[in-house]
């Protein structure tokens, strides 16, 4: 979708602006109370407890792609962190702020913007690009991470008694409507896309809903137990665990008892459920099936 009038720029990069330092504000203040005041801290491949920590403190402030990191992919750093109340307290406050900046960008997420970019040959050509991206370049923040940015810390409530982390790859399937899967061609500039709208166009008005297949990707979560029950009555929770989790302590402390999964290769095969699509692609620019006739 390209940028409407009724969007006032200036007023949304102030927006961003703000959600962004406070965001580097509070990770900042969470670091270094971690750093001093951390009681127990483990992490996945880590020989020491100090290095453990630092392996933590790291995975919580790396919210900046680093120069060889891919577009659009986040670090994961399996550990186990425990702290008094007060530095749980700014944990608190950093997913405070990573709420802040999604909201500050997501009116904007989809919105592109035409800007001349050099084409190598000495001149120059008109792509559409992100206008969040284009924001973030302008506050000299264009190597900011978002999915790291976005990603909330993992915090716990109850006396930590055994974490037992698994690690399986997945594939996401998304249900978008027609005008949905349009919009997303529109920010499209490749080969095929025109085909591509041509071919949605062509389909029957019945079939209103197509299926966007995303790439697998690893998902790793940590099963939980508790000694006695944490503040929601709860002695066993299971919790999305691509940073390391962060619990308080209190007087009576005992250190938990921690499973890591093995090596990154000996991943579970994720159960393909295809049964309610198509057995081929739909489009050629975006990775889209139709449903099944009987599923549609």
């Amino acid at each position: 979708m390209v940028l409407p009038n009724t969007i006032d720029r200036d007023r949304k990069r102030v927006e961003i602006a703000a959600a962004v330092h406070a965001l580097e504000s509070a990770l900042e203040s969470l670091v270094l109370a971690l750093t001093h005041e951390a009681t127990f801290a483990s992490a996945a491949g880590s020989a020491t407890e100090r290095e453990a920590l630092r392996m933590i403190c790291e995975a919580y402030g790396q919210v900046r792609y680093a120069p060889d990191q891919e577009v659009n992919s986040s670090p994961v750093c399996l550990g186990v962190v425990a702290a008094p109340p007060n530095v749980v307290g700014r944990a608190e406050s950093v997913n405070a702020a990573k709420l802040r900046l999604r909201a500050a960008c997501k009116g904007i997420q989809n919105l592109r913007v035409r800007v001349p970019v050099k084409d190598g040959a000495g001149g120059h050509v008109v792509k559409l690009v992100p206008l969040v991206r284009l924001i973030l370049r302008e506050l000299q923040r264009s190597d900011l991470n978002l999915l790291a940015a976005y990603r909330k810390i993992p915090m716990l409530t109850g006396r930590v008694a055994r974490v037992a982390y698994t690690r399986a790859r997945t594939r996401a399937v998304y249900r978008k409507s027609r005008l949905e899967i349009a919009n997303m061609l529109s920010n499209l500039d490749r080969p095929g896309v025109m085909e591509d709208r041509q071919r949605l166009d062509q389909l029957p008005a019945v079939e209103t809903h197509l299926a966007l297949v995303k790439d697998r990707y690893t998902n790793v979560r940590a099963n939980v137990w508790f000694e006695g029950l944490d503040a929601r009555n709860r002695g066993r929770i299971q919790v999305s665990a691509e940073l390391p989790i962060l619990y308080p302590t209190g007087r009576h402390y005992r250190a938990p008892e921690i499973c890591y999964p093995g090596l990154i290769g000996e991943e579970r095969e994720p159960v393909v459920r295809t049964g309610k699509l198509s057995d081929q692609q739909f489009l050629s620019t975006l990775p889209v099936y139709r449903y099944r006739t009987e599923h549609r």
